[in-house]
């Protein structure tokens, strides 16, 4: 007999064919969840019109190339966003954050520069949040500057919540060890959101309320075993603008048995984090996501699909680029907009930058993705 899980996911791929051009191929009363194809965010580009659904209203528009190189235009009804954000709340309140809860979120800036730290390490002490939400390395400049300068840390404070980074051991250590809190930690996508959540043991458990995620080999598509590692692949109860079905990540991972009453267990693979190298500092590379609308303007003008950048030397940065063929006029606007906007987020006086169309960027020979920034600075 089939498990209450299986029945709604087959449920989901029936309406699925039902709905969306892209699945009708694989319409039938007999279709299982398991027969839908994998598909990735190049699929979701290439075919865009057959994934769609007709809204009654406007979509909520925001960007994202994520880790894979990828630029991604995601929209959401605002049914879908409350769903969504519900479930965090869900996921904040059973760790005991409150309704109602005030709460910090630290900018990508507080690597970049360090007045930024201290301008948010005011802002904490002032506005006396339960949560502090931020990347883990940011988190991590935060209680520094917490315990190198002795400023007093609130009273009301809960929690802090890392997100969009793997959190580094050592790193979660120093946090709690200065904040007197727990370090949760959230596990999501923009074109989904929540994924995992830390629960009351700490561990990341997946919503099953929202999501269904599989670990697959990367290489043959097919299920792992039980607690191997492979590529997570994501499934959206939620999103229906847009569907995600049997999505791939492109994070690796292994899928744990979870608390009795609980979601199933992630435990994500960890991938060292990338550094910008620059003249007496380094900057966490996460600070690039503010390109993330630039680089789908290129998606746009210029039909690019791929794209990685490379700092080659603190100040020579080359964006690789995978496009149709374009004028040497539209790659030196390119550089041009990029330098601009390099030299903001990086406060940076000068830099050198390059833009060079290819016809390949190889991915990573570990995790498989093409990333989207690498450094070969020593």
């Amino acid at each position: 007999m089939r498990s209450a899980m299986e029945r709604r996911l087959d449920l989901l791929a029936r309406e699925a064919a039902d709905r969306y051009p892209y699945y009708k191929a694989w319409r039938g009363e007999d279709l299982r969840f398991g027969d839908l194809p994998l598909v990735d965010k190049a699929t979701l580009n290439g075919c865009r019109a057959e994934f769609e659904s007709p809204m009654r209203e406007e979509g909520i528009v925001t960007y994202t190339s994520g880790s894979t190189g990828t630029p991604f235009r995601c929209i959401k009804t605002k049914k879908e966003q409350l769903e969504l954000a519900m479930g965090i709340q869900r996921s904040r309140r059973r760790v005991g954050i409150p309704l109602g809860y005030r709460s910090v979120l630290l900018g990508n800036s507080v690597l970049a520069d360090a007045r930024m730290t201290a301008l948010y390490a005011n802002q904490v002490s002032k506005q006396a949040p339960h949560l502090i939400q931020g990347r883990c390395s940011g988190l991590y400049e935060l209680a520094l500057y917490f315990d190198k300068t002795g400023l007093p840390i609130p009273a009301s404070l809960q929690a802090l919540q890392n997100w969009g980074e793997y959190v580094q051991p050592a790193q979660r250590t120093e946090i709690e060890r200065i904040f007197g809190v727990p370090l949760l930690d959230y596990y999501g996508m923009e074109e989904i959101w929540l994924i995992a959540f830390s629960n009351g043991s700490g561990r990341l458990e997946i919503d099953d309320q929202l999501v269904y995620v599989e670990a697959i080999d990367p290489a043959t598509g097919r299920a792992a075993s039980e607690g191997e590692a492979g590529e997570l692949v994501v499934t959206s109860f939620v999103m229906k603008s847009l569907p995600f079905l049997r999505y791939r990540t492109g994070d690796m991972g292994r899928i744990l048995p979870g608390p009795s009453g609980g979601g199933p267990l992630l435990e994500l693979l960890p991938f060292r984090v990338s550094q910008i190298k620059l003249p007496g500092r380094a900057v966490n590379a996460s600070v690039l996501r503010y390109l993330d609308r630039f680089y789908h303007s290129l998606a746009v003008d210029m039909g690019m699909t791929q794209f990685q950048l490379v700092q080659e030397s603190p100040a020579l940065f080359r964006l690789l680029i995978v496009a149709e063929p374009v004028q040497a006029s539209e790659l030196s606007e390119a550089a041009r907009r990029l330098e601009l906007l390099l030299k903001q987020c990086l406060l940076l006086s000068e830099l050198e930058i390059e833009v060079e169309r290819v016809t390949h960027i190889e991915p990573h020979p570990v995790s498989g993705k093409c990333q989207p920034f690498v450094s070969k600075v020593l």
